[in-house]
């Protein structure tokens, strides 16, 4: 009900299905992301009690269905944020767990930063090789995990000069150069990547809500 208010339903659908086509979701991805639905619902029903709202005849499938929404739209969309513009606000949803620096791979460089990045750290120029996914660009030649995690501090030892990549973790560039779009990376144990869909959930939520009203 909710997320019809928002959106036709058959429009959805077909955004939806063009995303997991697009993305070419395998089982894996599949299923952490029902275990980030999950944390995420649990989290919306304390910010977004359904006693309060049960009069209004707002069910669990409603918070469900908006937790969908909120992982496959921008809400520029609905007149909200972007979702660079949310992670920007919120740097404390970074519990500094390290699983990005130590799982990701490969690790994304930008021909047009390459410079830059070796300006600030010369002994990088033997630690970037091609990317072969992307031969105009370049990668780290080790991650999983990265070379430059210290582990025991799980913090970056190249942090203020990070690829651009690392900086806007989770959210990710995905497409063509002139078709880019931002998506957020739907791992359920980054705990910034739950916070953010949380909270494009609240506001999609809101608005749902302001619209039954």
């Amino acid at each position: 009900m909710l997320r019809d208010l928002l959106i036709d339903g058959n429009l959805f659908g077909n955004i939806q299905k063009k995303i997991l086509e697009a993305e070419d979701w395998n089982d894996n991805a599949k299923s952490e992301t029902n275990i980030l639905e999950k944390n995420v619902l649990k989290l919306l029903r304390k910010k977004r009690s359904l006693k309060k709202y049960k009069k209004m005849g707002v069910t669990r499938t409603d918070l469900k269905e908006l937790i969908e929404l909120a992982e496959i739209t921008n809400l520029e969309l609905f007149q909200g944020p972007s979702n660079s513009e949310l992670s920007s606000l919120h740097p404390e949803w970074c519990n500094n767990c390290g699983r990005c620096c130590s799982e990701s791979s490969p690790i994304f460089i930008h021909k047009d930063e390459l410079n830059l990045l070796i300006m600030f750290n010369p002994k990088l120029e033997t630690e970037i090789i091609t990317n072969e996914y992307y031969p105009e660009h370049f990668r780290f030649r080790e991650d999983k995990p990265c070379k430059f995690l210290d582990i025991e501090a799980k913090r970056c030892k190249i942090y203020d000069s990070r690829p651009q990549v690392c900086r806007y973790y989770p959210l990710m560039m995905i497409g063509s150069e002139d078709k880019a779009r931002n998506i957020i990376n739907l791992r359920y144990n980054c705990n910034y990547a739950t916070r953010l869909i949380l909270e494009k959930s609240i506001i999609l939520f809101d608005e749902a809500v302001k619209r039954l009203k």
